[in-house]
């Protein structure tokens, strides 16, 4: 029989700390990536959440106002209005405080950075900043703070049924 001195059947330690630097590395890429992916959903997610709430806000306010039969105020914040429901008049009002949009005293939407109501007379007249005897088109303006202080325009013309 013959012995072998020196069989060649394992890795050197260099071998290994080399293998263990290479999966290290590869670890922090892909740790790295994996962080960016969930960052980016995370700021969707929250952008996607406050334009739906502004959606919604949007679409209140455009029922709302098409209904109108009387305004007594309008500024470029506020609005106080009346308008008929199941043959009653009712005095309802819209306004902006801090960062929420208030629709009778109960909050339609937060995270709003401005809030502008513009006032037309017809739909190539120049825009008024409150509401006048000749008024007959009101234009909505919404901007919402989203995540990373994106801002979420949203923007709509309501003509009233009723005046």
């Amino acid at each position: 029989m013959k012995s072998r001195l020196h069989e060649n059947n394992g890795f050197t330690l260099i071998e290994v700390i080399a293998s263990l630097l290479l999966v290290g590395v590869i670890s922090v890429f892909a740790g790295i990536g994996i962080s960016m992916i969930i960052d980016g959903y995370s700021l969707i997610s929250k952008n996607a959440e406050i334009t739906h709430k502004g959606q919604l806000a949007m679409t209140r306010l455009t029922k709302e106002l098409t209904y109108i039969s009387s305004v007594s105020s309008g500024t470029a914040t506020a609005i106080s209005y009346s308008s008929y429901k199941q043959d009653v008049l009712n005095s309802h009002n819209v306004s902006w405080v801090g960062d929420r949009i208030f629709l009778d005293g109960n909050p339609l939407s937060d995270s709003v950075g401005s809030f502008d109501l513009g006032y037309y007379d017809s739909y190539n007249s120049a825009k008024q900043t409150s509401w006048s005897a000749g008024s007959r088109i009101i234009e909505i303006t919404l901007n919402l703070v989203g995540a990373n202080n994106n801002n979420i325009i949203l923007m709509t013309r309501v003509v009233p049924r009723n005046i």
